[in-house]
C-alpha cells in the first residue's frame, strides 16, 4: 500500500520538481514571505524618516503602539530618541539601554511595547533612514502572502552576455525623488517569444571586483495590470568578477519594485528594460 501511494505521489509532482530553477524558485518564494508579512517585513513598515548627521528623531510611548510615529521634535512624557551623528545612531530612552543601532544584530531593536526600530542608509550614505515596523500590521491588513504565476520551465532564458569591462554610470531620479547612480555592467540577448532583446543589466558597484550579482529590471506587457506597473527586478547571481558569455536568467524568480508594496522604498522606476510580451511569470500585482 506505501508503494501505491509513493508510486501515485511521484505521479501528481511536476516533472520539473527534481529541476535546480524550481527549486530556486520555491526559495524565492519563501525567503519574499519573511520579506513581505514578517515582524519588520514591508507590510508591518509603520513610520520611516530620514535624517542627516546631527539629526534627532523621537518615539513619544504615550500613544497607543498603532498611533505611534516618528517626530523631529521630542513630545512631552516618556520618550524613545534616536540620534545620529555620522558614526553612531544611538537610540536612548525606556528599554532601549542605550545602544548605536550601527552595531547591534540586524541594525534593529526592539522596543518594550513591542514595536521595532531599525536603520539602514541610503545607498550613497548621505542619510540615515530609521524605520519603525509594528509586528501586528500584516495581521491587521489581512495581509495573506505575496501572489506569483505558476512555475513555468519557459521563464528560465538563456541568452548571450556581453560585458562592459567598465561598467557605465546612470544617474537616476528615485521614487522619493531621491538622485542616485547605478551601473550599467553588460548587455543579454535573450530570445523571448521569437523576438531578440538586448536588456542591459545593472549593479550598485561599479569595479567588477566587487560584482557578484547583477539587476535585471523589466517592464512588459503584463505591467499596470497583472502586475506592478512600475516594474520588477530579476536578482542574476554570478562568480565575483566572472559572468558567463552564456547567461540563463529565471524569469520566475522576477519580484515587484518593493515601491509596489511602500512608498517608503526609493525606487529606481525610469530604469527598467522594456519587452514587447507578456512575462507570466514570477511575482503578481500587490495582494493590497
Amino acid at each position: 500500500m506505501r508503494r501505491m501511494v509513493c508510486f501515485l505521489v511521484l505521479l501528481w509532482l511536476p516533472a520539473y520538481a527534481s529541476d535546480t530553477s524550481y527549486k530556486e524558485w520555491l526559495a524565492f518564494k519563501e525567503a519574499f514571505a519573511v520579506e513581505a508579512g514578517g515582524p519588520t517585513g514591508m507590510y508591518a513598515i509603520q513610520d520611516m524618516l530620514e535624517l542627516v548627521a546631527g539629526e534627532a528623531l523621537y518615539l513619544s510611548l504615550q500613544k497607543s503602539n498603532d498611533a505611534i510615529r516618528w517626530s523631529k521634535q521630542a513630545g512631552a512624557g516618556s520618550t524613545i530618541k534616536l540620534a545620529y551623528d555620522g558614526k553612531q545612531a544611538l537610540l536612548t530612552g525606556p528599554g532601549a539601554q542605550s545602544i548605536d543601532l550601527l552595531q547591534a544584530k540586524d541594525r534593529q531593536r526592539e522596543l518594550p511595547n513591542g514595536l521595532i526600530v531599525r536603520v539602514t542608509f541610503l545607498r550613497d550614505k548621505s542619510k540615515l533612514k530609521a524605520w519603525l515596523y509594528n509586528p501586528k500590521l500584516p495581521a491587521q491588513r489581512n495581509f495573506k502572502g505575496l501572489a506569483y504565476f505558476p512555475y513555468d520551465p519557459g521563464g528560465v532564458v538563456t541568452g548571450t552576455f556581453r560585458r562592459n569591462d567598465t561598467p557605465t554610470a546612470v544617474t537616476f531620479m528615485d521614487s522619493r525623488n531621491h538622485a542616485g547612480t547605478m551601473h550599467v555592467v553588460g548587455t543579454w540577448s535573450p530570445q523571448i517569444a521569437g523576438k531578440r532583446y538586448d536588456l542591459k543589466l545593472f549593479s550598485y558597484e561599479k569595479n567588477w571586483s566587487n560584482i557578484d550579482a547583477m539587476l535585471l529590471l523589466l517592464r512588459d506587457r503584463t505591467s499596470g495590470k497583472t502586475t506592478y506597473g512600475g516594474g520588477r527586478v530579476v536578482e542574476v547571481t554570478i562568480p565575483k568578477g566572472a559572468p558567463p558569455a552564456q547567461l540563463s536568467i529565471n524569469l520566475n524568480t522576477a519580484y515587484s519594485f518593493l515601491c509596489a508594496h511602500s512608498d517608503y522604498y526609493n525606487c529606481p522606476l525610469v530604469l527598467a528594460n522594456v519587452v514587447d510580451t507578456e512575462l507570466r511569470y514570477g511575482e503578481k500585482h500587490p495582494p493590497l
